[in-house]
């Protein structure tokens, strides 16, 4: 294929060449026409103007097509690809196939998002179930999503294990061990989802000995893909993402929190608490986008500078935390849980809370606003005291 591209190319530039020169003869020829006393008829005069304006015009045109050509024939990266850099890590066919099967799964959401709020949408058939409380469930696609992903994973990693948002259910979540495993949330956002709003999407993580190396996440109504290997790199629609801003004060920080499922009345009034005290004491906002994967890859990119869930001890499943995870930590975040003191690169995937940070100082100031209430509600004021 590149041969006859290439072929074509020098074909066309010679084709130019030739036309641009019967053109400069033309025009000669109209010169030499016009100061010849044998040449008055205006028509001929006229008549060779117009055959080398065409002879011109030709040659500028496949002139210009013979530059591009080999341009507008080349296959094309597109930001569904694995970035190159990631194509030299151990990972990359982890990643290939999980960029293959989010994208697929993203395809079955947008339709009902798009559709939400006209005649069409009464011909989807979400079919809600609940897991023990209103404020969650899971929905058709949810299931639908999962088994896709899953059967994909088994089809080239038979061996391979797999924990699933929707399979776990409430039950209890398995242990990661040192096999490989692989982490899915189908649909991260469902409430958003169900009710069309546009920030929802698809994740994919892997982890090996335990620890999580490699996420993908596909957001399709913004159609926005982002991958995260450990050691190679954050990545947003194949463009590598910038380290996090290291000197963001509070004052000046975007901040998101996450109510989860709680409806007591004790702890929602915890909750409200903390939001309460750090705009007392000063941010520039606050946000609840109401996907805690998308709230990851936000603070990664820098939409979001700070955070954090689990106050009341109800935090995110590790379906919510692990290809985010990987992808901020890449990005140069930092992440920890409310009681972690330690180094921020052993967070837990199991933690029933946790902050998402651009810097440690301001990962700091939240928890001394988190831990108050963090402390009541859960009994671990001794655990933490030591924590200035």
């Amino acid at each position: 294929m590149s041969a006859w591209i290439s072929g074509s190319s020098e074909s066309l530039a010679s084709a130019a060449e030739s036309l641009s020169a019967g053109a400069s003869k033309a025009a000669s020829a109209i010169t030499s026409a016009r100061s010849s006393s044998s040449s008055r008829s205006t028509f001929g005069i006229e008549a060779v103007a117009l055959a080398a304006g065409i002879s011109l015009a030709a040659g500028v045109g496949i002139t210009y097509v013979a530059l591009n050509f080999e341009k507008w024939t080349s296959p094309k990266k597109t930001k569904y690809e694995v970035p190159p850099e990631i194509e030299s890590s151990p990972f990359h066919q982890h990643v290939k196939l999980a960029i293959e099967l989010t994208l697929k799964a993203g395809e079955n959401m947008r339709t009902y998002c798009d559709e939400k709020g006209t005649l069409s949408e009464h011909s989807h058939d979400t079919n809600v179930s609940f897991k023990g409380k209103p404020a969650d469930f899971c929905t058709k696609i949810d299931v639908e999503n999962e088994h896709l992903v899953m059967e994909g994973i088994r089809e080239v990693f038979p061996s391979h294990k797999i924990i699933g948002g929707e399979t776990t259910g409430r039950g209890e979540i398995p242990s990661l061990t040192k096999y490989p495993t692989w982490i899915v949330d189908p649909i991260d956002g469902t409430t958003n989802f169900a009710s069309g709003l546009p920030l929802c999407c698809v994740s994919v993580g892997f982890c090996l000995d335990g620890k999580p190396l490699m996420g993908v996440v596909y957001a399709p109504m913004t159609d926005e893909l982002y991958i995260g290997v450990v050691a190679y790199g954050a990545y947003r629609n194949g463009v590598k993402i910038l380290p996090a801003k290291q000197d963001t004060p509070l004052k000046e920080a975007v901040v998101c929190f996450e109510f989860g499922n709680v409806r007591g009345r004790k702890e929602v009034s915890s909750m409200i608490k903390v939001v309460e005290d750090i705009m007392v004491h000063g941010c520039r906002t606050s946000r609840q986008i109401g996907s805690g994967v998308l709230d990851l890859c936000y603070v990664a990119t820098g939409r979001l500078d700070v955070v954090y869930a689990g106050v009341t001890g109800d935090g995110w499943k590790p379906w919510d935390l692990c290809a985010g995870y990987v992808i901020a930590k890449e990005a140069g975040c930092v992440m920890e849980s409310f009681q972690q003191f330690s180094d921020p690169g052993e967070f837990d995937l199991y933690a029933q809370n946790h902050i998402c940070a651009t810097n440690k100082n301001l990962l700091a100031d939240i928890r001394t606003f988190v831990k108050e209430e963090w402390h009541e509600l859960a009994g671990n004021s001794d655990e933490v005291s030591s924590e200035s």
